[in-house]
């Protein structure tokens, strides 16, 4: 490079002189005529702090690790392919990214994520099966949960505003005489965060996608609790409500704004895989959930541990300090229903005031 005027070299002052310059150069050097001139590094732009990321990829049904399952990430133009244990390590700034899992015989997956630091991610893929692929124009839309892979039934899912339909049992819908390079795919559910998805179709076969949709949770906003509860701290509450690991968190508040009087039970109608019939509530799959009242089970296999005089039902919201209600495999370990039982189905955990009043 050919440079005139004085510049700094670590700390000393050293005039280059261009008198010899060839005319191609004079534009430049001219813009160097000033006597004195100093001529400054331009700083590197700072480059965005990355995190390690852990994306591991499980069957659904077997819970076995994937091999070459292919990872694409919005704004990331590096593809990546899972390892032997299902695992590819992903080193990306903190942002929101949606994500499209690839895999031969399995449902594409699209579902979305935020980082905020390192962490780990778990993405369940279902396998095809028995789906005739060969008919052209034809998409498949397949809706499950985020995070545990579990099927939801009763999705809205619309392309566009020229077709719509709901997911069946095993969370399909169907869509026929579908053309173009692509369609935008709308899945709306109730307790979930609605997506949109451009979905790219495949010509003159049918188009297989799977949607992973995020709990849209009602939970306590921290900063309404001034005092927490040492009894509710001792038994986890607030250690799951910080963590993301609850669902659904309600207070007498909510229960009332939901219409839990003066039946408590009709506060949790709207809640995604919970049946509640008249004072019974219970699973998607019509199974048995667990009821836990101050952390104690009502019932624990054939044995009656403490019961709810009159039941849920003979509760006041006013009584009650928080209610976490879980579905599915996101229930946690220890809201367990018998010995050994990993619970699948549910549970409603229901702390009375007069308990966490007594530990402010």
């Amino acid at each position: 490079m050919v440079t005139c005027g004085s510049v700094r070299v670590r700390g000393s002052r050293r005039r280059v002189r261009c008198p010899g310059a060839v005319p191609a150069l004079m534009a430049m050097l001219s813009l160097c005529a000033s006597p004195g001139g100093v001529v400054r590094a331009q700083e590197p732009e700072r480059q965005a702090e990355t995190f390690d990321v852990t994306v591991q990829v499980r069957d659904a049904e077997s819970d076995a690790p994937l091999l070459g399952a292919l990872i694409e990430l919005s704004g990331v133009s590096r593809r990546h392919v899972t390892g032997v244990r299902g695992e590819v390590t992903l080193k990306i700034p903190a942002g929101h990214y949606t994500f499209t899992a690839h895999k031969g015989g399995y449902a594409t997956l699209r579902g979305d994520f935020g980082v905020i630091g390192p962490s780990e991610l778990t993405v369940v893929m279902h396998e095809l099966g028995d789906v005739d692929t060969s008919i052209p124009g034809r998409l498949l839309v397949r809706v499950a949960e985020f995070g545990s892979g579990r099927l939801i039934e009763g999705a809205a899912v619309a392309l566009s505003e020229r077709q719509g339909g709901l997911t069946d049992g095993s969370g399909w819908v169907e869509f026929s005489d579908v053309d173009g390079p692509v369609a935008e795919v709308t899945v709306e559910m109730l307790g979930y965060r609605k997506r949109t998805e451009p979905v790219t179709l495949h010509e003159g076969r049918t188009t297989v996608v799977e949607v992973a949709m995020s709990i849209d949770a009602v939970v306590l906003a921290p900063l309404e609790v001034e005092v927490r509860s040492g009894f509710l701290e001792a038994h986890g509450v607030y250690w799951r409500m910080d963590h993301g690991h609850a669902m659904h968190v309600f207070d007498s508040e909510d229960l009332i704004e939901r219409g839990g009087v003066p039946y408590l039970t009709q506060a949790f109608t709207r809640i995604p895989n919970l049946h509640v019939l008249g004072d019974s509530i219970l699973g998607r799959r019509r199974c048995r959930i667990a009821v836990y009242w101050d952390g104690v089970p009502t019932e624990f296999g054939d044995q009656i541990v403490r019961p709810i005089p009159g039941g849920l039902d003979f509760l006041a919201p006013e009584e009650i300090e928080l209610v976490e209600i879980y579905t599915g495999l996101r229930t946690p370990l220890r809201f367990s229903r018998w010995p050994g039982d990993s619970n699948d189905c549910g549970a409603i955990a229901v702390w009375s005031k007069r308990r966490a009043d007594r530990s402010r």
